[in-house]
């Protein structure tokens, strides 16, 4: 139409904030699932390494998710270099979570402590990413 000004086309993101907060989730999900498994698994069968290579690879897999989902948040929060400290805790907690299959695989005696970790590493995350209190 005459005398209409035309519309610039707006940049839309890859993917919307819903979409890689539902990934983001899941690669939690699968996280935590992959180091209840290990430590499941060390418990009831640590000669069959099978099972706990199955897991570990859900640990592993829910952890790059999680990373990737995590820093693509970030953007679309329009976060750019300088990070918040809350944002350098998630990664502290993140290093954690990983190290935590190795400590789960070795400790497997102490699992109700491992689990109450394992809680305390999800709790701290949530109340981090809920509260961005620094």
């Amino acid at each position: 139409m005459l005398g209409v000004p035309a519309r610039k086309a707006q940049s839309q993101p890859p993917m919307s904030y819903l979409t890689l907060k539902i990934i983001h989730l899941t690669g939690l999900a699968l996280t935590f699932m992959g180091l209840a498994g290990v430590l499941a698994s060390s418990v009831a069968a640590p000669a069959m390494p099978g099972p706990r290579r199955l897991f570990l690879t859900c640990h592993g897999l829910g952890l790059v998710i999680l990373l990737v989902t995590g820093f693509a948040l970030t953007l679309q929060l329009g976060i750019g270099k300088n990070l918040p400290g809350w944002i350098w805790g998630k990664v502290v907690i993140w290093l954690l979570v990983g190290a935590s299959a190795t400590v789960a695989r070795r400790l497997c005696r102490f699992q109700v402590s491992i689990l109450v970790w394992f809680l305390i590493l999800a709790a701290g995350a949530a109340w981090l990413a809920l509260y961005k209190p620094f």
